[in-house]
């Protein structure tokens, strides 16, 4: 028999194993005397599943149902295998299966590609979980879950279905939100935590797939478990997942033009839209030209590999009688710049002068964070300071000094400290 992995627990009586290509999530959820599973990995995954939930449950204890969120391989590839093992019924929503008669309709983009060549292919255990497959209520509740609620979410799939908790806030997510980037490859590296979509390619209709993204974002949840990635919690969560709501409704041609930019993911690099970036070089000769407000400078810093003079326009904080430089994009071309440089760079263009950055330890970064917020005399929630809080920092309208903590070691900021001293001669 072949042993399970013991799974990790993400929230009270809910616990997360990963499983197979792709790593997929499956998730065993508590509710009373009994339990239930949501998803099911890819094919030949069953016995160690089942080991897994022993972990947890103890032998003998099937659960008192499986749902799915949706009918994919990497979700449903072993739920007939669970189903014959203990004898349960599998559950989908009602919009997920084929009408009588009929058969899952291939309508996303790749699903349309390997249409033609899918009657040539074995059916095995997911065409064994489609036959077996029922329809749930939505409206009657969540089989085995009673506590819970179903959130259809359709775009995906056509009956796409998250799963809420809502004396806690947990939410299960499927693929209808990820907190790995899978239409990247740089952001399906491990590490790479933030909240995404599902890859466009195996997507049945993004429009329903945004406004799906957008009722999740209205439930707020506490804990996001989504179907591939790392579940994401704490008090940021809520922000997090409404910023790329708003950001996905706003489309990309308004990112850095008609509203801010999305700054808020929990990665070491947060990459600006390709519109902003080229519009950047704008940003010297305006300010130079004195058109821009007071409180924003141009940074001159050599390039690390090149030394060629690297201009950059900034938004300058002040906190305590101090001045600093926040990196919204996280670990950018001038912060690694500023370090290979150790700190010395020209500042202006106002009363251009030479300067030392000293970069802020994280657990110092909280008040400068805010500062940033507040700066110009912005009021503390108001409408222009929330948008960024939200957008900028993935937090909500009116942080605390604790939020703003939990988010600071994504943020890099520098402390201009006067005069650069000059390097010592040899």
């Amino acid at each position: 028999m072949k042993t399970g992995t013991r799974p990790a627990k993400v929230a009270a009586g809910v616990y997360r194993v990963v499983r197979g290509t792709g790593k997929s999530n499956v998730y065993l959820v508590r509710s009373g005397s009994s339990w239930v599973l949501i998803d099911a990995g890819w094919a030949h995954q069953g016995a160690v599943i089942k080991s897994s939930a022993e972990m947890v449950f103890g032998a003998d204890t099937p659960p008192a149902a499986i749902l799915l969120t949706h009918l994919h391989p990497d979700h449903a590839g072993s739920a007939a295998e669970l189903a014959r093992a203990w004898t349960v019924p599998v559950y989908v929503h009602p919009d997920e299966l084929p009408p009588p008669g009929g058969k899952l309709a291939y309508t996303d983009p790749l699903g349309r590609v390997i249409e033609p060549f899918a009657r040539f292919l074995p059916a095995g255990e997911f065409g064994a979980c489609l036959r077996i497959a029922v329809a749930f209520d939505p409206g009657a509740g969540v089989p085995g879950l009673p506590d819970w609620q179903c959130i259809p979410t359709p775009g995906h799939t056509p009956g796409h279905a998250s799963y809420f908790r809502p004396a806690d806030g947990v939410l299960i997510t499927g693929d209808a939100l990820l907190t790995v980037n899978a239409r990247s490859l740089w952001g399906a590296l491990p590490g790479q935590h933030q909240v995404s979509g599902p890859p466009r390619i195996s997507t049945w209709d993004w429009a329903a797939a945004t406004r799906s993204i957008g009722r999740l974002a209205d439930l707020e949840p506490q804990v996001l478990a989504p179907g591939h990635g790392t579940p994401m919690t704490g008090a940021t969560t809520p922000a997090a997942v409404r910023a790329f709501s708003d950001r996905l409704a706003a489309g990309p041609a308004a990112a850095g033009l008609l509203r801010p930019v999305d700054y808020g993911s929990r990665i070491r690099y947060r990459r600006p839209p390709a519109m902003y970036a080229r519009l950047q070089w704008l940003g010297p000769p305006i300010v130079a030209a004195g058109l821009g407000p007071r409180n924003v400078i141009v940074l001159e810093v050599p390039g690390r590999n090149t030394g060629d003079i690297h201009r950059t326009t900034l938004v300058r904080a002040d906190c305590d009688g101090g001045h600093y430089l926040v990196a919204l994009a996280g670990e950018s071309e001038w912060v690694r710049n500023v370090r290979a440089a150790g700190g010395r760079v020209v500042i202006g263009p106002r009363h251009r002068h030479a300067a030392q950055l000293v970069e802020v330890p994280p657990q110092q970064r909280a008040p400068v964070i805010r500062a940033y917020l507040q700066r110009s005399g912005r009021q503390p929630g108001s409408k222009i300071a929330a948008s960024e809080a939200r957008h900028y920092f993935g937090v909500n309208a009116d942080p605390t000094l604790e939020d703003l903590s939990e988010i600071a070691p994504y943020y890099p900021v520098f402390q201009i400290v006067g005069d650069a001293p000059r390097p010592t001669e040899r």
